[in-house]
């Protein structure tokens, strides 16, 4: 009975995760296309293909357009990045990118056709042989023009926050860390455990596709518990939250227990891929940092501090202690302070770490 109550808690879980992603998700393209259809409607082309300022025609029709562009680009979009993941060639990624913009602006055209009550376009057609000559229009050319520079625009966007980490651009676009800032965060330093034995067994490629396909299966469990990824080092991540929110249900350990269990569940193809069942070893510690952007050629957002360093030499000491979660005292005390800490943890002392010159209380949680 507890089994099945608690799988009934995991999936309303992670179905409102999904729930929450999607809404998003689809709440800022739908936003991002309506915005575009006011800003095409408010300035429009005239006859002599000069850029002119005209009233809002329709205000009613470019929130239609652009709730309709919105959804049927995002449905297109969510889809092609699902079969990008199987493309290797940069040509059939390029390929896919303009076939969404395309099939986009027919189906918008198609709707609009299908759904006449809703907008009142003059002179839109009335008969599929005239929806069949608008799609040999100039006019339709220049939708699907628009579609390639609002389409391309977003698609960057997500690509640029993809790369940066989620949140990230926003920060950099508003100069939020342009001054140095200080904050209370959490670190998790986190690596491969035998990493050179692994990487002189499986060879650079191979060892290479093993440290891809584990830091593709620790998505889930980053989502999940909310974590920042500020690096990715060879084999090691680093994940950050601020202190609030790593210690809210206890997520700056709980995703590592959630990657190993990721893990464990995909034990058959690691082992039939590359004979071994990867085991990560994980340092956290908790603390003030600065916050700043850096760098002129190449700019991101940087944390210098004591609790970045000790977070990665607490790392470096797993092995000693035969541990695959370390955690500093202070992090623990904070948790300690949250009603819902209820994991174990064993006391291992105090140690100087390198660098510093006061000892650090250690606690092994697994």
């Amino acid at each position: 009975m507890i089994w099945y109550l608690s799988s009934i808690a995991i999936m309303e879980n992670k179905l409102s995760r999904h729930i929450y992603k999607s809404i998003t998700y689809f709440g800022a393209i739908i936003l991002t296309w309506i915005l575009a259809c006011f800003f095409l409607t408010t300035f429009q082309v005239n006859e002599n293909n000069t850029m002119s300022i005209s009233r809002m025609a329709d205000l009613n029709n470019a929130f239609w357009s652009g709730l309709l562009a919105g959804i049927i680009w995002g449905v297109i979009f969510k889809i092609s990045q699902y079969i990008r993941k199987f493309l290797s060639r940069f040509s059939l990624t390029i390929l896919l990118s303009v076939s969404v913009n395309v099939l986009s602006a027919y189906l918008l055209i198609y709707s609009i056709y299908h759904l006449s009550d809703i907008f009142m376009f003059e002179d839109f057609p009335n008969s599929f042989q005239q929806l069949l000559d608008l799609y040999n229009s100039q006019i339709f050319y220049s939708i699907l023009a628009y579609f390639f520079i609002v389409g391309s625009l977003i698609e960057i966007f997500f690509e640029i926050d993809k790369r940066l980490g989620k949140g990230v651009l926003l920060k950099f676009l508003l100069g939020r860390y342009y001054k140095p800032k200080e904050e209370d965060r959490v670190f998790l330093f986190m690596d491969l455990k035998s990493s050179t034995y692994y990487a002189e067994q499986l060879g650079h490629f191979k060892y290479s596709r093993l440290i891809q396909d584990c830091f593709k299966d620790i998505s889930s469990a980053i989502e999940k518990n909310k974590a920042q990824i500020y690096q990715f080092v060879g084999d090691e991540v680093v994940l950050t939250w601020r202190l609030k929110d790593g210690l809210k249900n206890n997520r700056c350990l709980q995703v590592f227990f959630d990657f190993m269990e990721e893990l464990h569940k995909k034990r058959d193809y690691y082992q039939k891929e590359y004979g071994i069942i990867p085991v990560f070893k994980a340092g956290v510690h908790s603390g003030k940092v600065m916050v700043a952007e850096v760098g002129e050629l190449k700019s991101e957002i940087a944390y210098h501090g004591d609790a970045i360093n000790t977070a990665s030499r607490i790392q470096c000491l797993c092995n000693s202690y035969q541990s695959k979660l370390l955690v500093s005292g202070n992090l623990i005390k904070e948790l300690k302070e949250n009603q819902y800490f209820d994991t174990d943890y064993e006391p291992l002392g105090t140690v100087l770490l390198n660098g510093k010159q006061l000892t650090t209380a250690l606690y092994k949680i697994c």
